[in-house]
């Protein structure tokens, strides 16, 4: 009997709640945790280099130039300027050095994970059962830890360009929790507050539009069982706000269906084809085993497509149960309509050039992850159980960490990005085109050409690559071949100005200057604004003919219409005082 009596006691003091001081001491520990883990994971990827979109989005971007025209600095990406001013702030502070950019998206995902990880201890807590509010930091812990360490964030993270969805997760975040603040209490100040990080992540990424779904979600089945005033909400803050997203979401559908929807894909064969999609991201976030930067996507072309339709009913089961089932799993309700929410913009009817990118998950993860923190709050119901779950799911942020760090060395080379995506796509000419592109620029043009030989045999018509593989069988002293394929260029597009200042070079490399004198002219007939070729004839007219007055004609042109070339000024002023000194030696 006294065995029984003291069993039943350590049973009870198992099942207490611990003591005050120690539930308000784990949550700031979590959350300095979760936010070293989200860096040190990271920590291998500061120092890669900039790859892909990188060269546009930072490197071509000519706001980025001149940092006193801030006016330009935001009207420059039109519906993302948040992300543009922040590239902005970090060519301020580092120049163009990559490090700084990556850190400042290292530390924005910090600052993302931090986040998730206040919301959903305060969502668990919400939505716990029977009202105990006890027991939600070790499921938001564990939760948060997978958003910091899945290799799926990588793309987002590690990827300078993938800023956005970063930005737009952080907006989301900070929005929700002000929102909830204002619900719960009244607070107009937490209102406006959650108004103006919702714009910042509108103005970040079009994924924000899932926002004011997951806020309606959330309030109806988290928030108003509790505190009521739904209805009233509804028609005050929902209604009006719910309809400046619509138009908004319709003037930028226009311009995406206008701008970047690939031809011959039809709105309803693409949300056919993301249906299937949807699931390879479902697979991935359950084991990221094949990641890539450029994924093969077969696109539905038929109504009638078997795969298609069965993935897509699939779906329609996922959402119908969660719907079913949010009065006694709002979490989990919660988390799906999140889900499928912030994948719609990105993944629904709009036709992008890439069917599949895994940065579109970043900010659906959170979705993901609040049914996981539901999950494991309910199999954390005893000691025992709970003892387990935590070991399980540190084991499980382990191994997902190590696996984000060696995907960090593969972004930290375009030739090893480029050659895995060829690997995972060889039916593919982007990766192909890619990845020649890397060899080319690493000095490895043997090993580009047969790169270029496999996107012309996939592509024939690509113009680039057939002037690149020139310029890689010129570099490899294939100077017959190289010529050969600037003049299959030529005959393809007689307007090719690339293959004219092409065949300039080789023909100054050859020992020809009359042909190249003749080539980079005709490269100035087809293309006037063309500094490049004019700075090609300065330099053979006074080096090679002697021609002080047209090589001074030629820096005076280039600098008029490109005043900042490098040596152009100094060119014009040479020339003219050289053409002076001969014409007064006559």
């Amino acid at each position: 009997m006294a065995v029984q009596t003291r069993a039943r006691r350590r049973t009870q003091a198992a099942r207490r709640p611990p003591p005050a001081g120690r539930r308000i001491a784990l949550g700031p520990a979590f959350a300095l945790l979760v936010a070293a883990l989200a860096v040190l994971v990271y920590l291998n990827a500061l120092h890669n280099p900039f790859v892909y979109d990188d060269h546009d989005t930072v490197l071509g971007n000519r706001s980025l130039v001149d940092l006193s025209n801030v006016r330009f600095i935001f009207l420059y990406s039109l519906y993302r300027p948040v992300v543009n001013v922040s590239y902005a702030l970090d060519r301020a502070i580092w120049g163009f050095a990559p490090f700084g950019f990556h850190l400042t998206s290292v530390l924005l995902h910090a600052l993302v994970v931090l986040l998730f990880y206040a919301w959903c201890v305060r969502a668990l807590r919400d939505t716990a059962p029977g009202g105990d509010a006890t027991g939600a930091e070790w499921p938001a812990f564990i939760a948060a830890s997978l958003y910091a360490v899945h290799p799926m964030m990588t793309e987002a993270v590690g990827y300078v360009s993938g800023r956005s969805e970063v930005l737009c997760a952080a907006g989301m975040l900070a929005s929700l929790l002000c929102a909830r603040r204002a619900i719960l209490r009244g607070d107009r100040g937490a209102g406006i507050a959650a108004g103006v990080f919702g714009l910042l992540a509108a103005a970040s990424k079009e994924t924000a539009a899932a926002l004011p779904v997951v806020l309606i979600a959330y309030d109806a089945w988290a928030l108003s069982p509790r505190v009521g005033g739904f209805r009233r909400r509804m028609w005050r803050v929902y209604g009006p706000t719910g309809a400046l997203s619509i138009v908004a979401a319709s003037v930028r559908l226009h311009t995406l269906l206008s701008a970047e929807a690939q031809p011959g894909r039809g709105p309803f064969e693409n949300l056919m084809t993301q249906a299937i999609v949807v699931w390879r991201y479902l697979s991935l976030l359950v084991w990221p085993a094949g990641q890539t930067v450029m994924h093969v996507v077969r696109f539905v072309t038929q109504p009638s497509d078997a795969p298609a339709l069965i993935a897509a009913a699939g779906l329609l089961v996922i959402v119908a149960a969660a719907f079913w089932a949010h009065a006694r799993a709002p979490l989990a309700a919660i988390g799906t309509v999140w889900f499928f929410a912030a994948l719609a913009p990105s993944s629904s009817i709009v036709p992008l050039r890439e069917g599949m990118a895994e940065h579109r998950v970043y900010v659906a993860m959170g979705g993901v992850l609040l049914v996981a923190a539901a999950a494991l709050r309910a199999l954390s119901a005893s000691p025992h159980r709970a003892r387990r779950v935590r070991t399980v799911g540190a084991a499980v942020v382990i191994v997902l960490a190590l696996l984000t760090v060696r995907r960090n060395v593969v972004w930290g080379s375009a030739v090893g990005l480029w050659a895995e995506a060829a690997s995972h796509a060889p039916g593919m000419w982007e990766p192909h085109y890619a990845l020649a592109d890397a060899l080319r620029e690493a000095g490895a043009c043997a090993r580009a050409i047969p790169e270029y030989e496999i996107v012309l045999r996939l592509r024939p018509s690509h113009e680039a690559a057939r002037l690149n593989e020139g310029i890689c069988l010129a570099q490899t002293g294939r100077a017959a071949e190289a010529e050969a394929a600037f003049r299959r260029a030529l005959a393809l597009d007689p307007q090719a100005v690339r293959a004219y200042t092409n065949l300039g070079a080789l023909a100054i490399v050859e020992g020809h200057p009359e042909q190249a004198r003749d080539a980079y002219l005709q490269a100035v007939r087809v293309d006037p604004g063309n500094v490049l070729a004019r700075m090609q004839l300065a330099s053979l007219y006074e080096q090679v003919f002697h021609d002080y007055h047209a090589a001074a004609r030629m820096c005076g042109e280039a600098r008029a219409i490109a005043p900042f070339t490098p040596g152009v000024a100094e060119c014009a002023e040479r020339n003219r005082r050289l053409a002076a000194e001969h014409d007064a030696g006559r």
